[in-house]
């Protein structure tokens, strides 16, 4: 008899084991289609999984023509030319201190053909060790600095960081990322393709969703003039970043951005 009864016990608490086991199962199905769900409704959009970007999406023959630093402006509008001349857009990404009053008229035609401004910081500092508020100043200074020279306010979508780089001298870029992400930068725009003095080299490597990278001054704009035509005859297509990435143009408005440290409210802090 007490045999029988260990025997039944066992056998109760088997069965017990298997019911747990069972529902277990079920719980962990209906979270595997939740979290797949999910995954589809917000996969991001191709190019933009990681904090960093360095290309678009590899199926679109919309690529990104770039070009930094803006130390000689008139690059620029030679450049917004050449988008003219063959139906293209690119985006510039100048330094803060380049944006100058003196050249509104020029911005502005830069902006009416569609190309797009974007954040290459105030002074083209190394944001590795920055301090916090350093960073947020060159960033809000730089966007307060465009309306002031635009006269309106331009919503600046990109951010590209100086040398291609917010890792600190630990090799994180974690601190920085949080910085950036604080202020309302989802992303820092890199590139896949930088052959900046050579035409042919920047076509064979460029891809399907590249970003190429250029920098305003003569020896480059004289490779674009060469590259553009090949890029346009094979097929791919100029576009903004805003546009490699589905975005529509930056917004604009009338309510110029004042970057005051004493008042300034990060968007995850505004009502």
């Amino acid at each position: 008899m007490r045999l029988c009864f260990f025997a039944d016990r066992k056998i109760r608490s088997v069965m017990v084991l298997k019911n747990v086991f069972r529902r277990l199962a079920g719980i962990l199905a209906v979270l595997v289609l939740l979290s797949g769900s999910a995954g589809r409704a917000e996969s991001p959009v191709p190019g933009l999984e990681d904090f960093p970007v360095y290309h678009g999406d590899r199926e679109s023959r919309k690529i990104a023509i770039t070009m930094d630093d803006v130390n000689e402006r008139e690059w620029v509008w030679k450049a917004a030319e050449l988008c003219e001349k063959y139906g293209i857009t690119m985006t510039f990404f100048p330094i803060g201190v380049n944006l100058l009053p003196e050249d509104r008229e020029n911005w502005q035609k830069v902006l009416d053909t569609g190309c797009e401004i974007g954040n290459h910081s105030l002074w083209h500092e190394y944001f590795g060790d920055n301090a916090a508020g350093k960073i947020v100043y060159s960033l809000l200074t730089f966007q307060q600095t465009l309306d002031e020279m635009l006269g309106y306010h331009y919503e600046v979508r990109w951010f590209r960081p100086p040398y291609g780089n917010i890792k600190d001298s630990k090799g994180s870029m974690w601190d920085n990322m949080r910085i950036l992400k604080r202020i309302g930068y989802q992303h820092i725009l890199l590139w896949d393709v930088s052959y900046m003095l050579d035409a042919e080299g920047a076509f064979t490597r460029t891809k399907n969703g590249s970003i190429l990278l250029f920098h305003a001054r003569q020896a480059d704009y004289e490779c674009l003039e060469a590259l553009i035509p090949m890029l346009v005859d094979a097929g791919f297509e100029p576009v903004t970043v805003s546009s490699l990435f589905g975005f529509d143009p930056p917004e604009t408005s009338e309510d110029i951005f004042v970057y005051d440290p004493k008042t300034y409210r990060y968007p995850d802090q505004r009502q």
